[in-house]
């Protein structure tokens, strides 16, 4: 009996070891690999987070027809579709919205991208509030590659699923105080004003910018405002009692980091009372000195100057405009190709028109800046795709070319997960529909009847890196 037993009790530990085996290994005798999220053996699922321009019309506060959500998504398909597949893969683009006035939006969007999608990556140009990424990249595991500055500990913390096009809000902040320092573009020994928010990238740029500042022997007043409640209303209010606070503390100059959205109230201060305080803009923030941001300044804030590596198709010389790259010029013709028109250099998202004449919005490089570095760090991952792979590739990137940034190109390395590597001085100057066209074809230097950023030359140059203290 003890003999049957041993037999019996043997089989079935064979019979069980052969349903393992048969459950483990797929038929053809090779080893199966979990998918990686957003993979499937035909495609890859890659999310493209933009602003719900669709919701914002509806309410009343968008009017130019071309500018929809299905329009920004576009924009990304095209970029993408221009590599074709990826090691027989179709990179497919889901969208997801957040809406820009109601703060709610953020963390819904991030749960829709973390936990019901699951994409093998995020793709956002810029809009999305610096305060919510970690809940993407950290506490979501979830890889993103987008346009703004965020911030060196938000870099760090992500652990290679963040990768962001501008300097980080804290680079920008102390790369602002080492430009105007080292160039006595603010005599040294003044005081200065700071006007910062509670958002923690934007807060990170003016802790950076202050810490910098105050080692070159400038004294410092400080002021955050209240944006993280996404209420404009109430943020302008603060930005503008934020004048009479830097007049009555001695200030001449002011740096601010902080969305126009919130500040208009500052620059509409500033003029009504007469302040007489020079002012410079902070690039630490989504949308702050671009091409696209200038034609939705307050007026107010013309003449104000801002270091930041967006470029502008102004020349210095206020004279023509700057020739695309050829970088930037396949950039171009992918972009026209997509929407079938023909793009013109420094006409904001939406189209112009002024004098019955309609000037087509130009490409939003940061698209294609972004599709140009990410796909060829899948491609090379191979067909066994991971994020692992692709971080990887991504930080042996080196230089590569940049399109309206950074004087054209810019680096990723493995502990550099941001890819501009220089600024420039612009400045702010005011133009729009009833601005006359000039012998050169410009409307007071901009390329079209629009405010845009016109670069300054320093010492005889255009672009320095990003710090320059060594």
């Amino acid at each position: 009996m003890k003999r049957a037993r041993f037999r019996t009790t043997t089989c079935v530990v064979v019979i069980v070891t052969a349903i393992g085996l048969l459950l483990s290994t797929p038929a053809s005798g090779s080893t199966r690999r979990a998918a990686a999220p957003g993979v499937s053996d035909k495609e890859i699922v890659v999310v493209g987070l933009v602003a719900d321009l669709d919701g914002l019309r509806q309410k009343g506060l968008i009017q130019q027809p071309k500018l929809t959500t299905g329009n920004l998504i576009k924009r990304w398909q095209g970029f993408i579709d221009e590599f074709g597949p990826i090691n027989g893969r179709k990179v497919v683009v889901k969208p997801v919205v957040w809406d820009p006035i109601d703060a709610t939006t953020y963390a819904r969007a991030c749960t829709e991208m973390t936990q019901d999608i699951k994409p093998f990556v995020v793709l956002n140009s810029a809009g999305y509030r610096q305060g919510d990424v970690p809940c993407v990249t950290v506490d979501g595991n979830t890889p993103m590659l987008i346009g703004d500055p965020m911030y060196q500990a938000l870099l760090d913390n992500s652990k290679g699923n963040l990768w962001s096009l501008m300097p980080p809000a804290d680079v920008m902040g102390k790369g602002t105080a080492d430009f105007v320092a080292k160039r006595n573009l603010v005599p040294k020994g003044s005081k200065v004003g700071i006007l910062s928010s509670n958002d923690v990238g934007v807060k990170a740029g003016g802790d950076a910018l202050e810490k910098a500042l105050q080692k070159y022997g400038y004294s410092t007043t400080k002021i955050e405002i209240n944006t993280l409640a996404g209420d404009a209303t109430a943020a302008n209010r603060e930005s503008a009692a934020a004048v009479a606070t830097f007049k009555a503390a001695g200030v001449d100059t002011v740096f601010d980091g902080v969305p126009f959205t919130y500040t208009a109230g500052f620059f509409q201060e500033l003029q009504r009372s007469n302040a007489g305080l020079k002012t410079f803009v902070v690039d630490d923030a989504p949308s702050m000195c671009t091409i696209f941001g200038a034609s939705r300044i307050p007026a107010e804030a013309q003449g104000t100057p801002c270091l930041t590596a967006s470029d502008t198709r102004a020349l210095p010389t206020k004279d023509g405009i700057k020739p695309d790259s050829a970088f930037e010029a396949k950039c171009r013709a992918t972009f026209d190709k997509t929407f079938n028109e023909k793009s013109q250099p420094g006409v904001p998202s939406g189209d112009v028109t002024a004098g019955g004449v309609v000037y087509t919005e130009d490409v939003d490089m940061s698209y294609c800046n972004i599709v140009n570095l990410l796909m060829p760090a899948m491609k090379k991952a191979g067909k066994n795709l991971t994020w692992a792979k692709v971080a990887k590739n991504l930080g042996e990137t080196g230089t590569a070319p940049a399109g309206y940034l950074s004087n054209g190109q810019g680096t990723l390395a493995k502990n550099k997960r941001y890819f501009a590597d220089n600024i420039h001085l612009v400045t702010l100057v005011g133009a729009n529909a009833q601005t006359p066209k000039d012998a050169n074809g410009l409307f007071n230097g901009c390329p079209a009847p629009t405010a845009c950023f016109v670069p300054q030359l320093v010492d005889g140059k255009e672009w320095f890196p990003v710090t320059q203290d060594g």
